[in-house]
């Protein structure tokens, strides 16, 4: 399948009080054409940053792209001016926001928010619009979609805002869809229903998806691959079957073990133990190393290269070193037992 983007090597930094904070530090990922790549890891791991900066959404300054690029069916968006980012954004990659309320624009109406790309974009009239409008709120499961238009984001309940959201973001059927957390403010119940939603548009529309999430069973759900994330950096990638049943990272062990399940009867939530990095001081060998219970001096002084464990399963580790000792993954790791 062919990639409709490909990010090498991409470095963003921000100059603060304190210094310059190196918040993605030399990623590489690929999205297919009709894919679902889920990018997973603590808050602060730079999945955000590294989203937005699909989108050329990090500010400069304080922030700066150093280095790499983000090739969007071969062109380097690194290199587009903000007026040709215009064209882009809302028409070939859309964004669903973490939280619509703060995404919505409170003083204009619902209809005027998901017209106003379709005006722009798609040089509609304001009736042409309209009529889209109405289909789109019909699509994301808007009941009464002519009378809902009219409506501001506050006679909605959260679960419509992000509907609205995704409304918007699909409006002039994108080619990548970027969704920064769609579900974390929402009860369950919602949550399961935006995320049958963004599949069912999926299948109809094609659309490949960047799913930024830190909830692994929002994960096993919707993506065909995975991306764990920590310090910045890519630190295991594969497929889903092979990030939930064969992981080779021990962050990776760290983030299935503390997943709650249902055959546990223990009241305890296991947690990795310990803070992220400090990425203005960022360690100069791997980014887990304090936090890891198998670290070794190799892991603390050098950054570990990728160990392709097959096509799509990639894993930067010193233990899979042949001169490292075989460490087995814990049992509290996966969704049925993942040791390999």
């Amino acid at each position: 399948m062919e990639n409709i983007l490909e990010i090498k090597d991409l470095k963003i930094s921000f100059d603060t009080f304190s210094g310059e904070v190196q918040a993605v530090r030399g990623v590489n990922l690929t999205l297919k054409k009709g894919e679902t790549l889920a990018i997973v890891g603590e808050s602060g791991s730079g999945k955000s940053v590294t989203s937005k900066a699909v989108m050329k959404l990090i500010p400069q300054p304080p922030g700066k792209y150093k280095s790499g690029e983000i090739l969007f069916e071969g062109k380097d968006l690194i290199k587009y001016s903000e007026r040709d980012m215009h064209k882009i954004r809302g028409s070939e990659i859309s964004m669903i926001f973490q939280d619509p309320m703060t995404a919505l624009n409170p003083t204009m109406t619902i209809g005027a928010q998901i017209a106003e790309g379709l005006r722009k974009h798609q040089k509609m009239n304001k009736q042409e619009a309209n009529e889209r409008v109405v289909k789109l709120l019909d699509l994301v499961g808007i009941p009464n979609p002519e009378a809902r238009l009219k409506q501001y984001p506050h006679q909605f309940s959260g679960g419509m805002r992000q509907r609205v959201v995704i409304a918007i973001a699909l409006a002039c059927n994108p080619k990548i869809l970027i969704a920064d957390e769609p579900t974390t403010a929402l009860d369950v119940t919602i949550q399961a229903q935006i995320l049958e939603l963004m599949k069912d548009l999926q299948d109809k529309m094609s659309t490949s998806i960047i799913l930024i999430t830190h909830d692994l069973g929002v994960v096993a759900n919707m993506a065909q691959r995975v991306a764990v994330m920590y310090g910045g950096r890519i630190v295991e990638t594969g497929s889903v079957d092979e990030i939930f049943y064969k992981p080779k990272h021990p962050y990776t062990w760290g983030l299935l073990s503390s997943m709650p399940k249902l055959h546990n009867n223990s009241e305890k939530l296991l947690a990795i133990p310990g803070t992220p990095p400090d990425l203005s001081n960022p360690p100069k060998g791997c980014p887990f190393a304090p936090r890891c219970p198998y670290a070794m001096k190799a892991c603390v002084d050098m950054m570990p290269d990728y160990t392709n464990l097959s096509d799509t399963h990639q894993t930067a580790c010193w233990l899979l070193d042949d001169r490292a000792p075989k460490v087995e993954p814990p049992e509290t790791i996966g969704v049925g037992g993942t040791k390999s």
